[in-house]
């Protein structure tokens, strides 16, 4: 009977934290390159709108929240990003782990200024638009298109009028490109299945300064990982080093 009671317990749990919602989902390839311009990584991102919400991440990092403790992850798999933007009707919050930190911080849906070029081009089936903007220390330039009737697109390119099929920074170390789209179902409370901290703008440059500052040595030690010693110089390398992160204003 305890058994039972256990197990009815643990299933109403789940259902409490589990919000399945029906989204209409697009998908986008997502390439990154290093900043010798090797290519790294490369995958699928997600991009589901909810009522008037949406929320952009990488498809390998949906499934892993979605997966048993007992599953885990075939090698090859690791998500291309690992930060996630929800976007809301007046602000948008990024999502990432920052040293041992999961944090977010939020700004203003309008913080990017665009400027929008008036010549029409082709990009596959649709009539798009070119904008350019400098953020987060890049400078990007996006392709949208008013064909598919939304004010949205990957990471934080959300406040265009239409919605962005391509964006690429002038060094092409990010590069999204628009797939296809469906219907689907989905989790919409995976934010809040996992404790994020809220950081200012202010405080989030600062994690992350601090850091990319930081050996992975010291990283490994905080949280309590042994490197070996055979490893020691090997991991003997500051963070910022070898990370290209897509915000680089710190």
């Amino acid at each position: 009977m305890k058994k039972y009671l256990l197990m009815l317990l643990i299933t109403a749990t789940s259902l409490a934290q589990s919000k399945d919602v029906e989204v209409m989902r697009y998908e986008y390839q997502v390439e990154i390159s290093n900043d010798k311009g090797k290519l790294i990584k490369s995958g699928i991102a997600i991009l589901d709108i909810y009522n008037t919400e949406s929320r952009f991440m990488d498809l390998k990092k949906y499934e892993y929240t979605q997966a048993t403790p007992i599953e885990k992850p075939q090698p090859g798999t690791s998500p291309s990003i690992n930060w996630i933007v929800l976007t809301k009707q007046n602000n948008i919050a990024f999502y990432e782990t920052i040293g041992l930190d999961n944090s977010y911080s939020e700004e203003d849906k309008n913080t990017i200024k665009w400027t929008i070029l008036p010549e029409i081009k082709q990009w596959n089936d649709y009539k798009v638009q070119e904008a350019t903007a400098n953020y987060g220390g890049r400078e990007w330039t996006v392709w949208f298109t008013q064909e598919i009737p939304l004010q949205s697109g990957p990471y934080k390119f959300v406040n265009l009028p239409g919605f962005v099929v391509k964006a690429w920074d002038s060094e092409n170390h990010f590069v999204f490109e628009f797939l296809t789209s469906k219907m689907t179902t989905t989790n919409w409370g995976i934010l809040t299945d996992k404790k994020y901290v809220k950081y200012t703008r202010e405080q989030t440059l600062k994690a992350r300064k601090t850091t990319a500052n930081k050996t992975y040595n010291q990283l490994f030690e905080e949280r309590g990982i042994s490197a070996g010693k055979e490893h020691t110089n090997r991991y003997n390398i500051t963070i910022g080093k070898l990370q290209n992160p897509i915000e680089r204003d710190f």
